[in-house]
């Protein structure tokens, strides 16, 4: 393994005392973790103490897991004790990040050795989609809690042993699905729940970009610039030769390691709307049309995209165009809307709006504007690494919506309509080269000598 790891001085780990906590629960006695620096009382990780740091290992410390490292830099309760990247380019600059607060931390190549650290309390995972659950499989199985980025997964398989594992550990896991925390996204879906807007049968979410037709471009073969573990980063997919588009953020617009915009931003969008229509409701059908129709680049995810999922009494729709924004002038570039009898609410990032509708009695219009949505999200986060209560966004919540997600991908790669058994979570139908090419790409198999049942990997 090809890691620096910091060494520091023999100390005692929290969890080596769990056995010696119940005779110590009237003390205040205290042992000093080697890596921290900081006093961790004798009680095992379920029982942590109020005034006691969650100290975090972070898995995936590019773009979005500095910014997450960054949200817990903020935080007087939270450390950083290990960071985990495959490209030494992140791991220098999360340390220069981690140096200004705390001086202490190690590095590494293998997220493993995060796993292994037994001062880790949680990690964050901020990994390629394809790397969000096995970090999160050997975590729960090491009884670590778990702050993960969205999607919770590249397939629907993944999204099963995810739930099992996190379940039968009894950890925390939070998605970073983080618009569930926002305030004026709980009020809005608090006012579709309460029938302000009505009955609502139409759900709309959508986000368009602005690309030049040229895209992402074709990408770099030549590995010899980079450093990069290339075999390591492709983990469990087919192994692909390596091109610069399918590493550091562009691996989203491939199918091997995503599903595209509908993963990508379509995660937050989705989860509003399933969260305003009442997550109890599944699809009992997915229809997907588009294609890769204008970029010139070599992404395997479509340009155009608008997909349909049908219930039992509204039909929700998620549509992308990369190469044109246009939206009307009060429109951001992504948005929910519930059409419901007697309005329509429109809610973004900015703000939610509810306009009228009078021919059914309409309601009375009202606006509010948008709030911090990170921040409260790691506090829920935090508080429920202590009360040991589920966070808003669960390994459930997140699992639902990452499966209506998939639907779409996989709608697309069939091409066709698709049944759905919400039970067995399987794709049906009539046409059943469709549905084998569907079920197939949502329970993909692992390769590589890596498996969703432990040990998880095998030489």
């Amino acid at each position: 393994m090809n890691h620096d790891k910091k060494e520091s001085a023999p100390g005692l780990s929290r969890r080596k005392f769990i056995g010696a906590a119940a005779a110590a629960a009237g003390t205040a006695a205290a042992v000093k973790t080697a890596r921290a620096d900081v006093y961790k009382s004798i009680l095992p990780q379920t029982i942590l103490g109020a005034n006691e740091k969650i100290l975090t290992g972070h898995i995936g410390i590019g773009g979005m897991g500095r910014a997450d490292l960054g949200f817990v830099l903020q935080r007087d309760d939270m450390q950083p004790i290990a960071l985990c990247d495959l490209y030494p380019k992140n791991l220098e600059r999360a340390a220069a990040m981690c140096s200004q607060k705390f001086p202490e931390f190690t590095k590494h190549h293998d997220f493993r050795e995060i796993i292994d650290n037994k001062d880790v309390d949680a990690v964050v995972i901020a990994t390629p989609d394809h790397w969000h659950c096995l970090p999160t499989l050997f975590a729960a199985d090491a009884k670590k809690d778990i702050y993960c980025e969205k999607p919770m997964s590249t397939t629907i398989a993944e999204c099963h042993a995810m739930v099992e594992a996190v379940r039968r550990n009894n950890v925390v896991y939070q998605a970073g699905t983080m618009q569930r925390s926002g305030a004026h996204f709980q009020e809005a879906v608090q006012l579709v729940q309460s029938g302000y807007i009505g009955k609502v049968a139409r759900v709309e979410t959508y986000i368009h970009d602005d690309e030049p037709l040229a895209g992402i471009g074709m990408g770099e073969d030549d590995i010899s610039k980079y450093e990069v573990d290339w075999d390591f980063h492709q983990g469990w997919t087919e192994h692909k030769p390596f091109n610069t588009n399918r590493w550091i953020y562009n691996f989203r617009w491939f199918l091997d390691y995503s599903g595209g915009k509908i993963t990508d931003w379509g995660a937050h969008l989705i989860d509003i709307a399933l969260w305003g229509m009442g997550e109890d409701k599944k699809p009992k059908s997915v229809t997907c049309q588009g294609g890769k129709y204008l970029l010139q680049d070599n992404r395997t995810t479509p340009d155009t995209l608008e997909v349909l999922w049908e219930f039992d009494d509204f039909i929700l729709s998620f549509g992308n165009r990369v190469y044109n924004a246009y939206l009307p002038a009060e429109y951001s570039s992504h948005g929910i809307l519930f059409h419901g009898t007697q309005g329509t609410l429109h809610v973004d990032r900015g703000g939610y709006r509810v306009i009228s509708v009078p021919n059914n009695g309409g309601c009375e219009e009202k606006k509010a504007g948008g709030g911090p949505l990170n921040e409260p999200h790691w506090q829920n986060f935090c508080d429920c690494v202590r009360s040991r209560q589920d966070p808003i966004c669960s390994v459930d919540v997140i699992k639902h919506t990452t499966v209506t997600c998939h639907m779409g991908t996989s709608a697309y790669v069939a091409g066709t309509k698709l049944g759905w058994d919400s039970k067995e979570e399987k794709f049906t139908g009539d046409d059943k080269k469709a549905v084998k090419a569907a079920n197939e790409f949502a329970y993909r198999e692992y390769r590589n000598g890596w498996s969703l049942k432990a040990p998880y990997y095998k030489a």
